[in-house]
């Protein structure tokens, strides 16, 4: 996946909008003619802004960089121009390429491994992670989750893995010969079940539950996801979690032998708190320098790897977990802190920081404003505009 004009990579943009289409997963046809519309609309944005004047840009905001924004934001960090963009896992950010090389999105978004913590920041990093594992309902997209209780015990289970979003921002944090994370979570299936010793669950993302946003995407995995299951349905050696069950209460219950497997995300910092071993890709929020799981960047590293017992897995670093943890939960300006963007616009317009999630795209339309009050959160939201190093 490597279609370039001038050494800028627009299939790494124009895939993950393809697959944006729900259809596309359905029928070749439909493959074709997204792909034809998307990798056309890149090539029209890259003859548009490759040869802007930079004296003539002060500054950009991009938002989506995953999308075919993020060749927008390729072409002009490459021009030196400071760009200004929000992302998981940081909040509302600017950057400014220093260095002469072509960026990517997740070049510009991941968590860098920076200087060791001190004790005071490694205790808040633990206080935080495990305030997640028992308070799921802290992150805004769980709110409107009806969680259920665990039904029964899985003592018996080898590998746990956990499906993600479909439709919405594949590959978001790089290319590892996984265009979407359906391959990935067919692929896993697949090769976990040659081995007939192996019991395996698949966990269903607790988006797949969300019954407010976004709707539309959210009933489209949840089409996707019982199109994957539906083939191992007879199949004893796999149990199903079709309902949102809480990370923490299904692994406190699991064998510590139990592998997890992940192609990114938090739960996988959830599982490694709580000591299990961890597979999961370099394409994560953060840099691959980070020793947290049994990473992997191509199909045939990963193929072999899902084939080590558990003795042979490596265990994580616990001094990088924290550091990981205590950027993602303990960084003001991000998700969890106080200054986040969302919490600023909560705070002042006294209504729920879920309401504000769940509505953001819409949420001025439906409110009378007075100009000051607008002018207000502007200013408070511009002050907390973090620069990162790219």
């Amino acid at each position: 996946m490597n279609i370039k004009i001038q050494n800028y990579n627009i299939s790494r943009y124009a895939v993950p909008e393809i697959y944006k289409n729900y259809n596309t997963y359905l029928s070749r046809l439909s493959f074709f003619f997204e792909s034809i519309k998307v990798f056309y609309s890149n090539i029209v944005i890259f003859r548009q802004i490759i040869n802007l004047d930079k004296k003539k840009i002060k500054a950009a905001f991009i938002d989506h960089g995953m999308y075919r924004n993020g060749l927008a934001m390729a072409i002009f960090s490459n021009k030196k121009i400071p760009i200004y963009t929000l992302g998981y896992p940081k909040g509302i950010f600017y950057f400014i390429n220093k260095k002469n090389k072509f960026l990517n999105y997740e070049n510009i978004i991941e968590l860098k491994k920076t200087k060791k913590l001190s004790n005071k920041e490694n205790n808040l990093a633990k206080n935080s992670i495990r305030r997640v594992i028992e308070k799921t309902d802290i992150i805004p997209w769980m709110k409107s989750i009806n969680f259920v209780k665990k039904s029964k015990k899985f003592d018996d289970i080898t590998h746990v893995i956990y499906a993600h979003t479909f439709t919405d921002a594949q590959m978001l944090y790089g290319y590892d010969e996984f265009v979407n994370v359906y391959d990935w979570l067919e692929f896993t299936v697949k090769e976990l079940t040659k081995n007939k010793k192996n019991k395996i669950m698949i966990k269903a993302h607790p988006g797949f539950f969300h019954s407010k946003f976004p709707t539309k995407n959210m009933r489209y995995d949840r089409k996707l996801f019982y199109k994957i299951i539906s083939k191992y349905e007879k199949d004893s050696k796999i149990v199903v979690i079709k309902e949102p069950i809480k990370n923490g209460e299904l692994l406190r219950d699991l064998n510590k032998n139990t592998i997890l497997i992940s192609h990114h995300g938090s739960a996988i910092l959830e599982g490694l708190f709580l000591n299990f071993k961890f597979i999961a890709s370099d394409a994560a929020f953060w840099s691959s320098k980070f020793k947290l799981s049994n990473n992997w960047n191509t199909r045939k590293n990963y193929k072999r790897v899902l084939n080590k017992k558990w003795k042979d897995l490596k265990k994580h670093s616990l001094n990088d977990l924290y550091n990981v943890s205590f950027q993602l939960f303990c960084n003001p300006l991000s998700l969890y802190g106080k200054y986040y963007w969302q919490q600023i616009m909560s705070d002042e317009l006294k209504i729920p920081r879920q309401k504000v999630y769940e509505d953001s795209a819409f949420l001025f339309d439906k409110l009378k404003l007075k100009k000051n009050k607008f002018d207000i959160i502007i200013k408070k939201i511009s002050n907390t505009i973090e620069e990162v190093q790219a």
